[in-house]
């Protein structure tokens, strides 16, 4: 029991003034009646500054609902403790473990208030529960983290019917060991920051972004999981990894690969989404670095050089580097001019003039082939239409398309723009497509094609003979022209199968009322064969290697004048 002066009696306890804790004093109403010394250390504030103020008036808002909780049950004779946030008197915030200890006089009741300064323990608490959850180089959620948010989504997924579908994305960096192999893991380190940053620009789209490991990054899409959405999201990111880096004194481009998996579509566990997503990185990392296994070119071998080789790439257009050579395709009943093939050669500042053998794998990975092969289209289509202006002979100028510019979706209206723009009528422009570009989703690449038909553009089915097309297929797509691979033609004279394949091509295309033209024509035995098979065109360095714009013009000026 208390005496008639409990107040007194209770501050003047060497416990409450003597204590190495924090200790206050409290009425009915939660005023501050006392404090300790050690009170005034820990807030900043002394007697009379708190005196009578309420105590709740010094939390933050969540902080004094949570003791308008606690406080009634302490006066009710409940000992009680808890967590809470606590604004110092210079402004600052410290974590506070508060007991609350009801004391019962004869007439009134008071509650004791005992705070201890957690902060420091609950920051190292937050630290390490943040490096346990978090990728210490880039502050990114780990594979751990993204892990358990993957099987929550998973189990919330599954509560549902029909079951909520969302999407799971994987980035892999292609290429990066070469940057920690010849530059140094500092440069590595500077590079994966850049890209959890471009990432992170994302996070308003995806729900969550993690970094597995090494080079590796996911992506998770509740909210949004629309495939048509997740596709176009996955084109944005492909586009922002692909802007070069900066780093050190160096510019870098470090292509990304992205794996998509949506579920329940493609998984409906953890393991068989993410190994989808896996699988599908895979099939474009393939798709898009395949033909660098027949590379021999020592730029292309050098790790370094490659990743140097790529950065002027992406400076060769806006430097006015390119340019095309033309190689004439003749009529070999007669040897009449009657069109010509538009070939790219890179006129490096460094290296001279690179073979397109060397670089246009490169573009194809990289997606830089879509913005060089419209160059390539544009100026084929002007230059042409410029020579018929001046009067020299009107010839198709044939210009080969590749398979991501061939699977854009404006593809037509692209090509029909770059005929309005150079004025070139569209019978004048022959578009050439692979066999494995024909056989890639057939139905749509029919479509495709008869669209080009419409408006009069010519397709010719390069390097004939290589592929797997099916003869039911190519009844069906709309060509114009076959041109027989040069691989045969090199083979004519020493290997049978070749001139049998050669020979049978050049029949079935008769009889389908296609146009034939062999390339690599190199001997007068190779010209005697095929016209004894009734081949009507070709090209080649028996007729002419491909030649400058210059060399291209006095030739359609000698054609012109009749001198062959």
């Amino acid at each position: 029991m208390i005496d008639s002066d409990p107040i007194g009696l209770i501050t003047s306890h060497p416990l409450f003034r003597l204590s190495g804790e924090a200790m206050l004093l409290l009425d009915t109403h939660g005023h501050i009646l006392k404090i300790n010394a050690e009170c005034g250390r820990l807030t900043g504030y002394d007697f009379r500054a708190l005196n009578l103020r309420p105590f709740a008036s010094m939390l933050s808002a969540d902080a004094a609902e949570a003791f308008a909780g606690y406080f009634p049950r302490a006066l009710r004779g409940d000992t009680l403790q808890g967590e809470l946030e606590f604004r110092h008197r210079s402004g600052h915030t410290l974590s506070i473990m508060l007991r609350l200890i009801p004391v019962c006089g004869q007439e009134e009741r008071f509650v004791y208030l005992i705070m201890k300064d957690i902060t420091e323990q609950k920051l190292a608490s937050r630290l390490i529960e943040h490096m346990a959850y978090h990728d210490t180089l880039t502050g990114l959620p780990n594979r751990t983290l993204f892990q358990i948010q993957l099987t929550q989504t998973l189990a919330a997924a599954g509560n549902e019917s029909p079951p909520a579908p969302f999407a799971i994305m994987l980035v892999s960096l292609d290429r990066f060991p070469i940057i920690n192999e010849s530059l140094g893991l500092s440069w590595g380190d500077l590079l994966l920051k850049q890209v959890s940053e471009r990432l992170q620009r994302r996070i308003g789209r995806a729900d969550l972004i993690c970094r597995l490991g090494n080079h590796e990054f996911a992506l998770l899409y509740k909210t949004d999981a629309d495939p048509d959405f997740i596709m176009e999201e996955a084109r944005i990111i492909h586009e922002k990894l692909m802007v070069p880096y900066a780093v050190y004194d160096r510019e870098l481009t470090i292509p990304g690969n992205i794996g998509i998996a949506h579920y329940p579509r493609d998984g409906t566990d953890m393991n068989s989404l993410i190994r989808h997503a896996a699988k599908v990185q895979t099939k474009e990392r393939e798709k898009g670095q395949r033909l660098y296994r027949h590379t021999r070119d020592e730029l292309m071998n050098d790790p370094l050089q490659r990743l140097e080789l790529e950065h002027d790439l992406r400076k060769a257009l806006e430097r006015e580097e390119f340019e095309l050579y033309y190689q004439p395709q003749y009529d070999i009943r007669n040897n009449r001019l009657i069109g010509m093939e538009a070939l790219i050669r890179w006129n490096h500042p460094k290296h001279g003039m690179i073979s397109p053998v060397q670089f246009i794998p490169l573009a194809e990975e990289t997606g830089l082939i879509v913005a060089i092969g419209e160059w390539v289209l544009r100026t084929a289509c002007s230059q042409n239409k410029r020579w018929q202006d001046s009067g020299l002979p009107t010839l198709i100028v044939s210009v080969n398309l590749s398979l991501r510019q061939f699977q854009k979706h404006n593809l037509v209206g692209d090509i029909l723009g770059i005929l309005r723009e150079s004025g070139l009528k569209p019978h004048y422009l022959e578009l050439e497509i692979t066999e494995s570009m024909a056989m890639d989703n057939v139905d749509r690449v029919i479509r495709k094609l008869n669209e080009l038909k419409y408006w009069g553009i010519r397709i010719s089915m390069d390097d004939f003979g290589t592929g797997y097309s099916s003869l039911h297929y190519l009844r069906k797509i709309p060509l114009h022209k076959l041109k027989i691979d040069q691989s045969f033609i090199r083979d004519l004279s020493t290997d049978p199968d070749s001139a049998a394949i050669v020979s049978t091509i050049i029949a079935m295309a008769n009889h389908l009322k296609l146009e034939v033209v062999a390339e690599g024509v190199e001997t007068e035995e190779d010209l005697r064969f095929l016209l004894q098979q009734n081949c009507a065109h070709g090209q080649g360095y028996f007729f002419s290697r491909p030649l400058p714009i210059g060399e291209f013009e006095r030739l359609l000026h000698r054609e012109r004048a009749g001198i062959r």
